[in-house]
């Protein structure tokens, strides 16, 4: 029996006569079994197997188990003639049963994706009649089982997938692996390089040591020996040096993956002679040169290819004809200008197109659209202009991204969108209204971005009947009117942006129906009232960002519910009363920022509780909250005085309390020392009296400190000494006094940081004596204006403003600089030092 079509037929009693017995793609309702084809499969227990005493092969692939080895024990005791046994899949946890090794006929055993513990059995090695053995993905954990080499027939092994499984390349491979033909240890925890013992596995056909991540140093030019190999996985590792030339005489190679390595030099030429090749992938990279497409043009067989991401300029000539027919063509970031390539019009067996991150212009070709197989298309980032043609069969698409060109008109949905699963068309120049039936149009879309373009006229309600979305993005439009209530019908949404899109009312008091939301930006709106308490049911939430809108009333004492919380921003809104303190519960917290507002009272010092700013080696192993992958998260922040930008994979390398131009009074509290983790603090414009608490020297990684424009007296602590990474700290416009602390990075502070303190005293504000103590009281000074021309009073904080613009675009270049302290503190102070020459400038006119 090669497997059943539904139900059973057959007696219990008449299938102990069964040999071969395979449930994995089964539906079947008969003693006690449950089994379901597509999705999930159910068995209650496996007690009907002790009939079965002649059966040869059991595959029970997929079926939801749910049992431990030692509930398994007894099922397997009775399979004594069992040859082939396949339980992959199956939700198995503890230990690997130990009544397989007495099954003494068993040559194949297939137990992969489980969730087994501990290392591999010892018994195995004992198993002498095993051909093929497979535990990918079942979390092993121990070192690599050498005593596998000696088995005498395995000619299959698999272990990929345990990242806990350890060893050593070299140990591993320079063994007696004589009839081995399939080598998988993909995403290991193994360490070394490729030793050159590995050409005594001549036999070899599959060869995966992909995703190691700790193997490195070069390819070596021996693997090329490998005659008999078809299959080579060497991607995702630190792989450095050119490619081998050698691997051109593997003639049986059909698919080699080289990408997210180190490789540089050039593509040789060699692999242009692979007769068999089929699949190349050699993305992420830093090879470079000139490579001419064409240079496959002998390569009948090659269907997929991926050069993106390299150092490479890839030439297609405008008069190729290719004899090739790609699948699959990756061409992202290849230096590719012009117009589309026309040969992408013959390849009638396209399904997955990507040209993005190029400098090609002009139209959209009407022929791309036609492409009969053609459903991934991804043309972002480039020139490209005008209309999207009415030939394009959007119907055939399940990605569709054009975002970033400069192309116009209506936005290109109708009722050939059926298919669509993302469409992204932001940053480009689409103008009108979103269809009034797009959740018709759009019934299967999973991510949906229009942002950044000229789009006018309110969200449909129809937007309701997308059930399926997991990411919407409309900011930065000129949208009018209210957000929809029927939005919150969108169960599966994720990430939800309406940022600067001109919408006014307030939000939906059931947006809490949105459970699964991990994103929600609303900011730069006209939105009003108190946040509606159903908001606290989005549990998941991760961003949340309400700022430069006219919401009011208190801060919610929920939002301290929040444990997943990572950005809560409330800036420049008109809440009041006082900062509740449950906001300390916000254990995953690395930006608090509710500044502009009019909040009373003091600094919870509850504050110096939070988690992920206590600790100065940042937790960044956050997950995406259920982000769509696609999406790219961003969040402004103010820093230094500066407005920046960040990205997600920065902004966790980041924590900031911003509580600035507020109402806020009473002491700073000591125990904000705590806070070891901080990068930036500010608590400037408010009514903060008492003196800078010395426990803040303890901020070791403190970059940025405002606390002008308070009444804070008495004198600078001399423990801010001790804090090396901070290099923006303005006091201006306090009660300050005594002499300002000498050296480290004190020496490098312009004197408007300390201005508005008329008893400070010493470098930088050129007084040589002040007394502490027993000056009396006296108004704040409040800076002086400057006068163009014109006669026109300009305040100071406008020059801050515009060198702050400026410094937007420099920062935004260099922002992945943050990922490694010591280049961010460097990086840092070449920027403070711009920044103090200019103001330096600016008061000495």
């Amino acid at each position: 029996m090669a497997g059943f079509n539904g139900t059973i037929p057959y007696q219990l009693g008449n299938l102990s006569q069964l040999a071969f017995l395979d449930l994995s793609r089964t539906r079947v309702f008969e003693f006690g079994i449950e089994f379901e084809r597509g999705g999930k499969r159910y068995s209650p227990s496996l007690v009907w197997t002790e009939k079965l005493r002649k059966l040869k092969y059991l595959s029970l692939s997929g079926v939801v188990l749910n049992m431990t080895g030692k509930q398994l024990e007894g099922p397997l005791s009775h399979l004594h003639n069992l040859q082939h046994l396949h339980l992959a899949d199956c939700m198995l946890s503890g230990h690997i049963p130990n009544a397989i090794q007495n099954l003494t006929f068993l040559s194949h055993l297939h137990l992969g994706s489980n969730s087994f513990e501990g290392s591999m059995p010892l018994w195995l090695a004992n198993m002498t009649r095993l051909v093929s053995l497979s535990f990918y993905g079942s979390q092993l954990n121990g070192s690599f089982p050498l005593s596998l080499s000696n088995l005498p027939t395995l000619k299959k092994l698999n272990l990929g997938g345990n990242n806990l499984l350890s060893g050593n390349l070299r140990q591993i491979l320079c063994r007696d692996w004589s009839q081995l033909t399939v080598f998988i240890l993909y995403r290991s925890s193994v360490i070394g390089s490729i030793p050159s013992c590995i050409t005594n596995i001549s036999t070899l056909v599959i060869f995966d040591l992909g995703s190691i991540k700790k193997m490195e140093g070069f390819i070596p030019s021996f693997i090329g020996n490998l005659f008999n190999l078809r299959n080579l996985y060497l991607d995702g590792n630190l792989l450095k040096g050119e490619i081998p030339s050698s691997l051109g005489q593997i003639s049986s190679l059909s698919i080699l993956y080289l990408s997210g390595n180190l490789l540089s030099g050039t593509i040789p030429f060699q692999l242009g002679e692979l007769s068999s090749l089929e699949s190349l992938y050699l993305n992420d990279n830093q090879l470079q040169g000139n490579f001419f497409l064409s240079f496959f043009q002998n390569l009948t067989t090659i269907y997929a290819l991926d050069l993106s991401n390299n150092e490479l300029t890839v030439i297609i000539e405008s008069d190729w004809i290719p004899t090739i027919y790609f699948e699959y063509l990756y061409l992202a970031s290849c230096n590719i200008s012009g117009i589309i390539p026309p040969f992408i019009s013959t390849q009638y067996r396209l399904t997955s197109l990507d040209l993005s991150n190029n400098s090609m212009f002009g139209n959209i070709p009407d022929w791309l659209g036609m492409l009969p197989n053609l459903n991934n298309l991804n043309l972002s980032y480039n020139i490209l202009e005008g209309l999207v043609p009415y030939s394009f069969n959007i119907s055939n698409f399940n990605l569709l991204d054009l975002h970033s060109n400069k192309l116009q008109g209506p936005l290109p949905i109708s009722s050939m969108s059926l298919g669509l699963r993302l469409l992204d068309l932001s940053q480009n120049e689409f103008k009108g209204s979103i269809a009034v039936d797009i959740g018709n149009l759009l019934p299967n879309i999973q991510f949906l971005s229009f942002s950044a373009n000229d789009l006018s006229g309110e969200i449909p309600s129809s937007i309701g009947l997308l059930q399926q979305m997991e990411v919407l993005d409309l900011s930065k439009n000129k949208l009018s009117g209210k957000i929809p209530s029927s939005i919150t019908k969108c169960s599966t949404l994720k990430i939800l942006n309406l940022a600067n899109a001109g919408l006014i009312g307030e939000i939906p008091y059931n947006i809490g129906m949105l459970s699964s939301l991990g994103s929600l930006h609303l900011n730069g709106n006209m939105l009003k009232g108190n946040l509606p308490s159903s908001l606290k049911n989005c549990s998941s939430l991760q961003i949340l960002d309400l700022a430069d809108n006219l919401f009011y009333g208190n801060i919610p004492l929920w939002l301290g519910q929040f444990s997943e919380l990572m950005m809560l921003v409330l800036r420049s809104n008109k809440f009041e009363g006082h900062i509740p303190h449950q906001l300390s519960n916000l254990s995953s917290l690395h930006v608090l920022d509710i500044s502009h507002n009019s909040l009373i009272g003091g600094i919870p010092p509850q504050l110096a509780t939070l988690i992920s700013m206590r600790n100065s080696t940042l937790g960044i192993s956050h997950g995406n909250g259920g982000s769509f992958y696609y999406y790219e998260e961003r969040i402004q922040v103010f820093n230094k005085r500066l407005k920046m930008e960040y990205v997600r994979s920065v902004m966790l390398l980041i924590t900031c309390i911003d509580l600035s131009s507020n109402k806020l009074s009473g002491n700073i509290p000591p125990a904000i020392g705590n806070l070891k983790g901080l990068h930036t603090l500010n608590l400037s414009d408010n009514r903060l009296t008492g003196e800078i608490p010395s426990n803040f020297g303890m901020l070791k990684e403190l970059e940025s400190l405002d606390l002008s424009n308070n009444k804070l007296h008495g004198k600078i602590p001399n423990e801010m000494l001790q804090v090396f990474s901070l290099s923006f700290f303005i006091v201006s416009n306090n009660m300050l006094c005594g002499k300002i602390p000498e050296g480290n990075q004190f020496n490098t502070f312009n004197s408007t940081f300390f201005s508005g303190n008329p008893y400070l005293c010493g470098f930088p504000v050129n007084k040589k004596s002040c007394r502490c103590g027993e000056r009396s009281s006296y108004n704040m000074p409040s800076p002086l204006p400057k006068k163009e021309d014109d006669g026109v009073e300009i305040p100071w904080h406008w020059y801050v403003e515009w060198m702050a613009s400026a410094a937007v675009g420099f920062w935004g270049v260099f922002g992945i600089l943050a990922i490694k302290r010591q280049w961010r503190r460097k990086f840092i102070q070449v920027l403070d030092e711009m920044v103090i020459n200019l103001l330096n400038g600016l008061i000495n006119r």
